[in-house]
């Protein structure tokens, strides 16, 4: 730590727009590791020397010993003070449980001891409570009993990196780590060196002004002058925490873990083509994500059939009128990255968000249709046409409609909150977790930490151990998630699943 010390220098970093609409969430997983040979722990993840890879990381990405702050025009920043350095949460401890208990269990973190899901879900002071200052990164190493492993727990505030970010700290952290282990054993070659960009001016050029593409809903919605917007975006970053912290831990969430295997993908890919139009292309993802979709908007209407079917809703109706009008639209949200649309040499170094929420809205008539026929051809459609139509110029243009005036941000995010069923889906498979290998082979299982909102979802790679397939990830409430296991379609897709219900 003290040679991060001495070496970090005083910077202010301005958080661009695509950063602030990310910025009430965490990024966070959890990166398992078998000790499968049970060698010593002078050789399988010493702590000092993991502990010295982490602070020589952190002097290539100090951002994370910032503090949030938002100034007098209501734009946020992050600053690196010197001499009050918000340091990262780095801690290194032992539990009572095996690694084969962990995995007989479905790796379920509960059994650690330690609820760091929920402790680390939105980016909020420590208390409700209190004057603390928000920990923008949270580093916690569990040596697993009888040297059988290790879980490697690590959040960052989402609006520092995106995926690409987060996995280039991981991967730089491992790296690291190998280089100082071969030099305790003798090694002398030099530390390879990498370059990563966090300024995010870099973004600046890639913000077109022309609005013509962004669908109404949401130019519209920067347009109205939102008081509440206002006092939103001008809020402390801590006070913000405290109130989304505050309305999150109102939902029940848990997290549900299906294994799907490539050949039943492949099965419900060729019935979803046989379906659709013909000549259409649909990607393995877009099946994926209509089939998710269709999966946890059907579970989330059971559920509001069946509260609607109680007495005291019943009677609540009569007393205060009618019914809100019918919602006639779902909305399906994709993440849409600007890095693979855009020729930039540096892209790929610069670890600030580059990641939009495409918002697809799709007929609920569509989703909520037998899952087998062709509206899910239909959906899958919806979704090929509108990633077809999220260009490098359609990103851009959402960025410069998020940077124009502090609150758009907020205005924007406000503006897609009225629809009454939505989910985000996120494919990670581009961002190589698995690649994260701190000199005790690489991870036996990464996942997800407890998502900020339900109906998140994440589609990860599977070991390869494991064999081809899918692992997804959702956050739901207690209720949609009871109904999601449920359904008798989606389960003869699953090899394997993993939940607390």
């Amino acid at each position: 730590m003290d040679d991060f010390i001495k070496t970090v220098k005083p910077q202010k970093i301005y958080l661009d727009g695509l950063d602030k609409m990310i910025s009430v969430a965490n990024i966070a997983f959890y990166y398992w590791y078998e000790n499968k040979e049970r060698r010593p722990w002078n050789a399988f993840t010493p702590a000092a020397t993991l502990e010295q890879a982490f602070y020589k990381t952190l002097c290539e990405f100090p951002l994370f010993s910032g503090t949030l702050v938002t100034d007098s025009n209501g734009m946020v920043y992050v600053q690196v003070n010197k001499d009050n350095l918000n340091m990262p949460v780095y801690t290194d401890s032992a539990c009572d449980v095996d690694f084969g208990t962990i995995r007989d269990n479905g790796f379920n973190t509960k059994l650690l001891g330690r609820d760091l899901d929920h402790a680390r879900d939105v980016p909020a002071p420590a208390g409700i409570i209190g004057n603390g200052k928000i920990k923008l990164a949270e580093i916690h190493v569990m040596r697993l009993q009888g040297n059988s492993g290790v879980c490697v727990f690590v959040s960052v505030a989402h609006c520092l990196v995106d995926g690409q970010g987060y996995t280039a700290f991981m991967r730089r952290w491992a790296e690291i780590n190998r280089w100082l282990l071969a030099c305790n054993k003798g090694g002398n070659e030099p530390l390879p060196e990498r370059q990563y960009i966090h300024d995010r001016l870099f973004l600046s050029e890639f913000w077109n002004a022309k609005t013509d593409r962004i669908e109404a809903a949401i130019s519209s919605s920067t347009e109205k002058n939102s008081t509440v917007s206002k006092w939103i975006a001008w809020l402390s970053p801590e006070s913000r925490g405290r109130i989304v912290k505050a309305l999150v831990l109102l939902s029940k969430r848990v997290n549900c873990y299906f294994y799907i295997p490539q050949e039943k993908v492949n099965m419900l890919c060729l019935d979803v083509k046989e379906n659709s139009v013909k000549g259409q292309r649909l990607s393995t993802n877009d099946i994926l994500t209509a089939k998710i979709a269709s999966l946890i908007v059907q579970s989330m209407r059971i559920v509001d059939i069946e509260a609607q079917a109680k007495p005291i809703p019943t009677i609540m109706r009569h007393i205060f009128g009618k019914k809100t009008e019918k919602q006639r639209e779902a909305l399906v949200s994709v993440a849409a990255s600007l890095r693979p649309r855009v020729a930039h040499p540096d892209v790929l170094d610069y670890t600030g968000n580059m990641v939009i929420a495409r918002h697809i809205p799709v007929p609920l008539d569509l989703v909520v249709a037998d899952p087998v026929s062709s509206a899910l051809a239909k959906v899958s459609g919806y979704i090929r046409s509108a990633v077809n139509n999220t260009d490098a110029e359609y990103i851009c243009q959402l960025g410069h409609l998020a940077n124009r005036k502090p609150e758009d941000y907020v205005q924007i995010l406000l503006g897609l909150l009225g629809c009454k069923y939505n989910l985000m889906v996120s494919n990670q498979a581009l961002f190589n977790h698995y690649n994260v290998d701190f000199g005790m082979d690489i991870p036996a299982l990464v996942r997800p930490a407890l998502l900020s909102f339900p109906n998140s979802v994440l589609i990860m790679p599977c070991h390869l151990g494991v064999g081809k397939g899918y692992e997804i990830a959702m956050t739901l409430t207690t209720e949609v998630a009871a109904k999601v296991i449920q359904d008798e379609h989606w389960m003869s897709l699953v090899d394997r699943c993993d939940y607390d219900v």
